[in-house]
């Protein structure tokens, strides 16, 4: 049996094997003379079978059960012989047996990338640290407000910022109601960036009819104006949105608060948490990116392909509907290179600078979890308890230092942003 290899792009390998005709073709011939004596169809005698019609019959299984014999040792010997770090389970490819030639095939494998990670002294990280203000407290108020608000019938004339639930029967420019074109029940929210609607609808009450006249948007294709469409609207309710008021009384409906401003002292120290929390990842994000610019590696198509795979798995478990699974792929094949190439960065740069973890330092980490209180050590019980929770949490540990390293060496230059940023609407749609 002899081989050759040959180095593909992205880590891939391709092997071709070839074995003489002369050791081949004496066990298919054994193999198809044992199964000339033992097989038994109907209207032959046992060993009469026609050896054609054995071949056609059994000669896939014969030639399968020996041709395997071949690839297990040729993927034994390969192994063997040459030290490959293999990603994946070799496919065979191109399997062909020739009399005169013998039997060719092709073994095809990745192998994990071997490479020095570099670029990483001095390179220029931006860090934008997060800052939670007054106006983010305000800002997390007014939702906490608008998740309490109230809805109440309104007896009156319909105003701006009102809701109208009605009936609506679209009409031919004739006035003539179009057939299947009523709607029940609908909402329509009457406010300043509608005004084509709502001043048609100023002022209306419950139980009064009006006609609507509106311009749809134009044609996105040929910029065409669409023609008006024509509405009969029955009023069946008016009805107005209480937000409630910012006092003692609204903090005390929210938790363990006396007053409004112990709520939003409680407010700004989450939110000052949380712009902690954002700092750190989205350096952290920017640190990863900057060093996988820097280190022109290419992800083996096995390990995109099991990030893929996974990806799909999990989205199906949690799905009750139907996903298009290419194009869920299609979707986020950019973000598995990226994670890949990510994962083999982070692998590599831990062997190159020592950043491993040891069991000395995950137990003094375990330890320091539970001297934190009941909940740590809750947490810190559950993840000795299992092999699994230990390895996440090693590799946890092992990720901070491979940021805390990277931080160290990278030329880091900082600007502020706010929490929240700034919006001048918050569109309500319906």
């Amino acid at each position: 049996m002899e081989y050759r290899i040959t180095t593909q792009p992205n880590w891939h390998r391709i092997v071709e094997f070839s074995v003489p005709a002369a050791d081949v073709k004496p066990q298919l011939d054994e193999k198809y003379a044992n199964a000339l004596k033992n097989v038994r169809l109907e209207g032959f005698r046992k060993g009469k079978v026609p050896p054609g019609l054995v071949k056609k019959m059994f000669g896939k299984n014969i030639e399968s059960e020996v041709f395997n014999l071949y690839i297990r040792q040729a993927i034994d010997t390969l192994f063997k012989e040459n030290r490959f770090d293999y990603l994946n389970t070799p496919s065979v490819e191109n399997l062909n047996f020739d009399e005169e030639k013998g039997l060719t095939f092709a073994l095809h494998f990745d192998v994990r990338p071997d490479f020095q990670v570099s670029g990483f002294h001095g390179m220029p990280v931006e860090r934008t640290v997060y800052v939670a203000r007054d106006e983010d407290v305000q800002h997390t108020l007014e939702n906490l407000r608008s998740r309490q608000a109230m809805i109440y019938s309104v007896e009156g004339e319909a105003q701006t910022g009102h809701f109208i639930i009605a009936d609506l029967q679209e009409l031919d420019p004739s006035g003539v109601p179009i057939v299947g074109q009523k709607y029940e029940k609908e909402v329509i929210w009457l406010h300043a960036d509608r005004p084509e609607l709502t001043d048609q609808l100023l002022g209306v009450r419950a139980g009064e009819e009006r006609r609507l006249t509106l311009q749809p948007q134009p044609d996105s294709e040929n910029g065409a104006a669409a023609p008006e469409k024509h509405f009969q609207i029955m009023v069946r309710e008016v009805k107005e949105r209480r937000l409630p008021a910012l006092d003692d009384e609204f903090a005390k409906d929210l938790g363990a608060f006396n007053t409004l401003e112990e709520l939003k002292a409680d407010i700004l120290l989450r939110l000052k948490a949380q712009a902690e929390r954002e700092t750190q990842s989205r350096f952290q994000e920017a640190l990863a990116d900057e060093l996988i610019k820097r280190n022109a590696i290419e992800a083996p198509p096995s390990m995109v392909d099991n990030y893929l795979a996974m990806l799909i798995a999990d989205v199906k478990k949690k799905s009750k509907e139907s996903i298009d699974e290419a194009r869920l792929a299609e979707n986020y094949r950019a973000s598995a290179i990226h994670g890949v190439k990510w994962y083999l960065i982070r692998d590599r740069l831990i062997q190159q600078q020592g950043l491993t973890v040891s069991d000395a330092e995950l137990e003094d980490a375990l330890t320091a979890m539970a001297a934190a209180g009941e909940e740590g050590a809750q947490r810190a019980e559950k993840i000795r308890s299992s092999n699994d929770q230990r390895e996440h949490f090693r590799n946890a540990l092992e990720d901070d230092k491979v940021y805390a390293f990277l931080a160290r060496e990278a030329k880091v230059s900082e600007v502020q942003r706010a929490l929240y940023e700034p919006h001048t609407h918050d569109h309500e749609t319906h």
